[in-house]
């Protein structure tokens, strides 16, 4: 019985700090979307990425993050929102190849690798609004 609880509590843990660290982005950039999203179009002006499909861009991600982080901490619809993370982490890891950033791609695979583990450990998401 206690290895139930000690995977049921890791599985909390990762879920906590994976939907902090989504929505604390989120929230940090909210008071300044525009200089985020204008700042954003600036760091891929040297790809091949259009302005015009960047700042949209990034204030989809901005309200992604905002309802991935609210979702795994509510432990609401888990598998969608860890899907649609593993999903962001995929379209943010192409961004950075595209700017040649290889070490930011590499703790974008980190938290990759904490997506596809938690999708995996699921199973264990005791404590939640779930109710599949």
């Amino acid at each position: 019985m206690n290895n139930l609880l000690d995977r049921q509590l890791a599985f909390l843990i990762l879920r906590l700090a994976l939907g902090l660290n989504m929505l604390m982005r989120a929230l940090i950039r909210l008071p300044d979307a525009h200089g985020f999203a204008t700042g954003m179009a600036r760091g891929f002006e040297e790809t091949i990425l259009p302005t015009a499909l960047v700042i949209p861009l990034a204030y989809a991600i901005l309200l992604a993050e905002l309802l991935i982080g609210i979702l795994l901490i509510l432990g609401w619809k888990t598998r969608a929102a860890l899907f649609s993370m593993g999903i962001l982490m995929l379209i943010l890891a192409f961004g950075m190849l595209l700017r040649t950033e290889f070490g930011t791609v590499a703790n974008i695979l980190v938290y990759t690798l904490a997506v596809v583990l938690a999708l995996f450990f699921r199973e264990f998401n005791r404590w939640c609004l779930d109710k599949e």
